[in-house]
């Protein structure tokens, strides 16, 4: 039922790290089906142009999911960099990658406006939808990996994980998005 220890090494480092029990990988298994669900409401058969609507903004779960979305990108962009470059380069990698996302919504704005007569619809909304779809699909992606792995911490922790296995960085949990739902309390107990 407890966390355990497994120790490795690869050709240029050496990792450890603790395995979650079977509850802290069903409680990984919940979420998965939670990130499936949110996928599958973005995914249909009229892709992007189900944002298109004006009347997307006005629901308060969408902006909740956009919020998660992005909250979720930047924490991957800072894991991401810190496990190969340590934790001083993600943070920098996570300023840029906030400046990049503002650059990127102003410049789909203006070319909507510039187009379209309008600052929702194509690009903004298409840009939107996408950004949503692919980090869903990187969160599934780290849910599947993180129960079959075992991976304590936030899911996202996998993907350094798996750059430690491959000898490209230091593994390094990622505990922003677990102590919102509360994992880490599951993999202590």
């Amino acid at each position: 039922m407890g966390a355990t220890q497994v120790n490795a090494t690869s050709n240029s480092s050496s990792w450890t790290a603790t395995r979650t029990g079977s509850i802290g990988r069903m409680a990984r298994l919940a979420l998965l089906v939670v990130s499936v669900a949110s996928l599958l409401s973005v995914v249909g058969p009229r892709g992007s142009a189900q944002f298109r609507n004006p009347l997307i903004l006005s629901e308060p779960l969408a902006w909740f999911l956009h919020t998660a979305m992005f909250v979720t990108f930047v924490t991957l962009v800072g894991a991401l960099a810190s496990s190969l470059a340590g934790p001083r380069v993600g943070r920098r990698w996570q300023i840029g990658a906030v400046v990049v996302s503002v650059a990127a919504v102003a410049s789909a704005a203006v070319i909507g406006v510039a187009t379209e007569g309008a600052v929702w619809g194509f690009p903004l909304a298409d840009l939107v939808w996408s950004f949503d779809v692919l980090d869903r699909f990187q969160l599934t992606a780290a849910e599947v990996l993180a129960v079959a792995l075992g991976a304590p911490s936030c899911p996202i922790g996998v993907w350094s994980e798996l750059l430690a296995r491959a000898g490209r960085g230091i593994a390094r949990s990622e505990d922003v998005l677990d102590c919102i739902v509360g994992l880490h309390l599951v993999d202590a107990w």
